[in-house]
């Protein structure tokens, strides 16, 4: 239960900060790049992409905005490339390597 409350937390700070943003930057392309950068720095890659794709449909293909999407999606690369190489691997690969001690009798 503790996890799940930790996420909820996380859930609703990153809400405040996308607001936070929003009231700050008001609504431009900018806003919306800063947001999506926020949400790959969190991990939410999927949110990320998401939210780029809108800010294109929404901005059109001014130079300016083709260069933040561009970007975007730069830095989106970058940090799921950074954070596939601090991800453990799974148990699995950990069974391969650790023996277990024979029982004596």
């Amino acid at each position: 239960m503790q996890t799940n409350q930790l996420v909820d937390i996380s859930q609703a700070g990153l809400q405040l900060a996308i607001q936070e943003i929003k009231e700050e930057m008001f609504d431009t392309p900018q806003c919306d790049y800063t947001i999506a950068k926020l949400l790959s720095h969190c991990g939410q890659f999927e949110a990320a992409e998401r939210h780029i794709d809108e800010m294109l449909l929404k901005w059109g293909a001014s130079p300016d905005v083709v260069a933040l999407t561009e970007q975007a999606y730069a830095d989106m690369a970058a940090l799921s490339a950074a954070n596939a190489a601090q991800v453990p691997p799974p148990p699995a690969q950990y069974s391969a390597t650790y023996s277990q001690p024979s029982a004596v009798a």
